[in-house]
């Protein structure tokens, strides 16, 4: 009889754990090409990144990355996601890049939705040439007369209808838009070099909370920045160690 009972209460205590559900690995496929005819170096590393972009005008969340060796494109991989982490009210993409020593070589610069609000659970991902320091480098390439919109800032994309914007004139004045204030001054960018001003114009609006964040997490980036590198219609800012801290791409006319 007592054995019964100890049965039973374990059983009990046992049953609100049972009702929450065990976790659940799932794969979500994704393919990925590029339309360069470039052929790959033998260290080539693909990953893929599964990330929360639910939190309007701010750098997405990371929820599960993979790597894989890569000799070519097209190529389609699987990457696990846990299922406890997934809820349908909320929106997931997926992004992806291609690395060979230590450098960016292509990358997806749009958001790609997946798995919640009508998104299919694969996709297929275009990704774009990234500014190198060698090979296709344009360090001298002129960044001027062209409005550049972010889309990474400090490694983590972001997602935003209303993004960071940069642009420089001939003569070097710059118009900054942060996310909620406007910014203006002169900045020395030539040669692959840039050096923002210690102390720059501008408005100083209240604005909500995210877009504030926003805006700090901009111009601390920014105030980092020692050079540029362009690739076409891709910009990237780096700081001192060659760390690229901002991405940007031109904005259509």
């Amino acid at each position: 009889m007592r054995t019964e009972v100890g049965v039973a209460a374990l059983l009990v205590a046992l049953l609100p754990f049972a009702s929450t559900g065990l976790a659940e690995t799932m794969h979500l496929d994704t393919t990925v090409t590029y339309r360069e005819r470039i052929a790959l170096p033998p260290d080539a590393v693909l990953e893929v990144e599964l990330l929360d972009t639910s939190r309007a005008d701010a750098p997405s969340v990371r929820l599960s990355s993979q790597r894989f060796k890569l000799a070519g494109v097209p190529r389609t991989v699987e990457i696990a996601y846990d299922t406890n982490l997934i809820e349908e009210r909320l929106t997931y993409t997926v992004a992806a890049k291609i690395i060979s020593d230590g450098n960016v070589m292509f990358r997806s610069t749009t958001a790609t939705p997946v798995l919640t609000r009508g998104a299919p659970r694969s996709t297929e991902i275009v990704l774009e040439m990234m500014p190198q320091r060698t090979g296709s480098s344009s360090p001298n390439q002129s960044i001027k007369g062209i409005t550049w919109a972010a889309y990474e800032i400090a490694g983590r994309m972001l997602i935003a209808d209303d993004p960071p914007t940069l642009s420089i004139d001939q003569n070097g004045q710059f118009a900054l838009y942060g996310g909620c204030n406007r910014f203006t001054g002169t900045v020395d960018a030539s040669d692959g070099e840039f050096s923002m001003p210690d102390n720059i114009a501008g408005t100083s609006r209240a604005c909500p909370e995210e877009r504030e964040r926003l805006e700090r997490d901009t111009l601390d980036a920014l105030s980092t920045v020692t050079g540029y590198l362009r690739s076409g219609s891709n910009l990237a800012l780096t700081n001192d160690a060659g760390v690229t801290v901002l991405r940007f791409r031109e904005m259509p006319e």
